[in-house]
């Protein structure tokens, strides 16, 4: 059993990410964090408190990548998945030269994360046997993606798999923003108005931002993560 922690600020998002990891039987939850500096805290006083982290890019004080170089000062071993909505290519580069074992991005399935998991534990097991490094061992090590089902090297857009829209749900959320039309709103205020996390909420914002509905700025004024505002300026169905 592989002892595992979540660094991730959104509580809704921490929450759904601790039900995802329950059903592996071969993880352990021991600890959440909503900061990066009180996840350092913790493996500093327990390095080997855990062999893998769930981590999120943004967050309050210290961003993701932050995080990683603090972390890579003292625990060169210790696996990380990052799962987030942080799509640049300068973040997931300098994720990868941090020596993440994947990138999930947001909105994400099981599926996504039960491959992440997979190839964390292949991973795993073969640093764990004692036998020659073999270029067999070798290989699958670098490319444990051998373990993935076949279905991202389709010609299928997986992301557009992933990222379903299901047509009550949108009917719903596009009622509630008819009747806030023309006001900037924050992502978490629309997110508590219709009920639903924040995750799913952003993922029909792209859908609608999509279609011409919806318009998605960035405040970047609040510190750590940006916050989201969206405006609701059309009226037209699908």
């Amino acid at each position: 059993m592989y002892n595992t922690i979540i660094v991730e600020d959104d509580l809704m998002v921490s929450a759904i990410l601790q039900k995802q990891l329950s059903r592996f039987s071969q993880l352990s939850l021991v600890n959440t964090f909503r900061r990066g500096t009180d996840a350092l805290d913790f493996l500093q006083e327990t390095p080997d408190a855990a062999e893998l982290i769930i981590l999120d890019y943004y967050m309050p004080n210290m961003s993701g990548i932050e995080f990683l170089s603090k972390l890579r000062e003292t625990n060169k071993y210790i696996h990380v998945i990052m799962i987030t909505s942080a799509d640049e290519y300068s973040v997931i580069r300098s994720a990868m030269c941090s020596g993440i074992c994947d990138y999930i991005l947001k909105p994400f399935s099981s599926a996504r994360l039960e491959k992440a998991i997979n190839r964390f534990e292949a991973v795993m097991r073969l640093t764990r046997q004692p036998n020659v490094w073999t270029q067999d061992r070798v290989d699958a090590l670098l490319n444990p993606h051998r373990h993935y089902s076949p279905e991202l090297n389709s010609g299928d857009d997986y992301k557009s798999k992933a990222a379903k829209i299901n047509p009550t749900t949108l009917a719903g959320i596009r009622e509630y923003l008819k009747g806030v039309a023309g006001v900037k709103m924050p992502l978490p205020e629309i997110s508590r108005g219709v009920g639903l996390s924040t995750v799913t909420v952003r993922r029909y914002m792209k859908h609608l931002a999509s279609l011409g509905e919806v318009s998605i700025t960035l405040d970047n004024k609040t510190g750590g993560r940006p916050s989201e505002i969206i405006e609701y300026t059309g009226t037209e169905e699908i």
